[in-house]
């Protein structure tokens, strides 16, 4: 009997002490696998929708929304969502590494921020004035028009830095060496003495210049009372927090883990010192830029203490956040070509990929594949949902769907990345059963699986307590057998898809998936 009640106050002993060394719900973990919503999958996301139209009973239905600052004006409504779905997580934008030009107005996030000096943004290889000039001066001198390699340090069109004005190059005089521009282009015209460096903003997104994120930066004293910082140490230092105690988290947009990517985009060269030198390997510039984020983003960790902290990233950052944002996943669809199994592969599968980084880092994770309806760039006008006949591309939904569904992560289907959730809000019958219930997949049983080499590559799948998530990756059409009878979701939206009825295979389509349930 003794031994009997040993062996029960060991066991007791244990359980005790196993529990008491479980991580809480924001501590660093690189095993997780067991983490599921109490919803069950799959787990559902949204980023920036129109709280102005789209009405509560729609934004409720999701497990996270991400909020932009500009949404604070309406906190009565967010506030109104929470209350429609207390378990719903609610993020608020804090991003520094690019400015909006209308953060140049009264309602900016960064108090101080026309103190900002051109050394704070990251441009391009640049030049000098070849004099003085007056603040109402069009015609601009400079030293050179040209590097070293004979490539030009200026273009048309360029929005250009010089101390604490910005002005726009509306053409250039090569025989005078002389910028002819517009002054006082958002920032206000001053005058400027000879020697003063004068350089190109770096432009990753419309309407935005690129800040330097890295440790390359200048530090400097700009009177704030902070003394000699960099644009990081300063943005920190001046950045309002609207209604904190609202938010459950914070979404970082654009932290990259290197920015060099730029000159194959938007940009002929960086000079990140701003020293108007002209760099053959951006490496050290790479890894300082690294160092930069991942200084705002343990900053972040200990402000916010008790919050979640998610980025729009690669997976390298993920021993700081409660997941990353793969937006754009799968892509590569411009002019509708799609990508290869390789370039799938790299963004899921690697060891950066989303279905390592949903398991890992900081508890809950709210890792994201975020698929877009159209890849390219899109005028707000052009917004599909604007024609009453125009129907989703139900195939891409799927395939994005099936891919977050190979992770523990959550899922978001928007029309394009300039405008995201507010262009418009789309729900499927896969997102629900076709209405039957959220959550309806429960929980995976065990890590996605290759089952069938075909093309370019596998076709993957994962098991769930009440259903299987079949997705084919490759560019080939595949006839999947199947280890039992299954059923189809019975929907109306694509009713030759979703039939409801009993399969022991299916066949996909390249670049397809499909949810398959154990029982009707």
């Amino acid at each position: 009997m003794r031994k009997i009640v040993f062996i029960i106050s060991l066991l007791l002993i244990t359980l005790f002490f196993v529990g008491s060394c479980k991580q809480s719900d924001n501590e660093s973990s690189d095993n997780n696998n067991e983490e599921v919503t109490e919803a069950g999958y799959p787990k559902l996301a949204m980023w920036w929708p129109d709280i102005w139209e789209q009405p509560v009973s729609d934004l409720k239905r999701y497990d996270y929304i991400g909020f932009g600052e500009w949404d604070v004006e309406e906190i009565d409504k967010i506030r109104e969502i929470k209350q429609a779905n207390p378990k719903q997580k609610q993020f608020m934008n804090y991003t520094i590494t690019e400015t909006d030009w209308d953060w140049w107005s009264e309602d900016c996030k960064i108090a101080n921020m026309d103190k900002v000096p051109a050394e704070w943004f990251l441009t391009q290889v640049g030049s000098s004035l070849r004099a003085d000039i007056n603040s109402t001066r069009t015609r601009i001198p400079v030293e050179s028009l040209f590097d070293k390699n004979n490539n030009p340090l200026f273009e048309r069109g360029d929005t250009l830095a010089c101390e604490y004005e910005s002005m726009k190059v509306l053409s250039i005089d090569y025989n005078n060496k002389e910028l002819i521009v517009q002054r006082g282009f958002v920032r206000p015209a001053s005058s400027h003495e000879k020697g003063t460096r004068i350089a190109a903003h770096i432009t990753c997104w419309p309407r935005t210049w690129v800040m330097n994120m890295s440790t390359m930066c200048p530090k400097l004293s700009v009177g704030d009372g902070n003394g000699e910082q960099n644009w990081v140490e300063f943005a920190i230092n001046n950045y309002k927090v609207e209604y904190e105690d609202d938010w459950d988290g914070y979404i970082v947009d654009r932290v990259e883990y290197e920015e060099s990517w730029l000159t194959e985009e938007s940009a002929r060269t960086i000079d990140p010192d701003c020293s108007n030198t002209l760099l053959d390997d951006y490496s050290d510039f790479n890894n300082r830029w690294y160092e930069g984020c991942k200084s705002l983003l343990e900053y972040l960790r200990k402000r916010f203490k008790g919050k979640y902290i998610i980025a729009n990233s690669f997976g390298y950052f993920y021993k700081y956040l409660n997941g990353t944002i793969f937006e754009g996943c799968p892509t590569n669809w411009e002019d509708d070509v799609p990508e290869s199994y390789e370039d799938w592969g790299y963004y899921v599968l690697g060891e950066h990929g989303y279905i390592n980084i949903s398991k890992r880092g900081y508890l809950p994770n709210f890792s994201l594949v975020e698929t877009y309806e159209i890849e390219e760039y899109m005028e707000r006008e052009d917004n599909p949902f604007n024609n009453p006949d125009w129907k989703p591309n139900y195939q891409r939904m799927r395939y994005g769907l099936t891919t977050a569904l190979l992770g523990n992560g959550y899922f978001s289907y928007e029309i394009n990345t300039n405008g995201h959730g507010g262009l418009g809000l789309m729900w499927f019958d896969e997102y629900d059963n076709a209405g039957k219930k959220r959550g309806y997949l429960g929980a995976p049983l065990k890590d996605a699986e290759k089952i069938l080499r075909a093309g370019d590559g596998w076709v993957w799948k994962r098991e769930f307590q009440k259903g299987v998530v079949i997705c084919n990756p490759t560019n080939k059409k595949v006839t999947v057998s199947l280890d039992k009878t299954y059923y189809l979701i019975e929907g109306k939206q694509v009713p030759e898809i979703n039939t409801g009825e009993a399969v022991n295979s299916i066949v996909l389509q390249p670049r397809d998936g499909r949810i398959l349930l154990k029982s009707r």
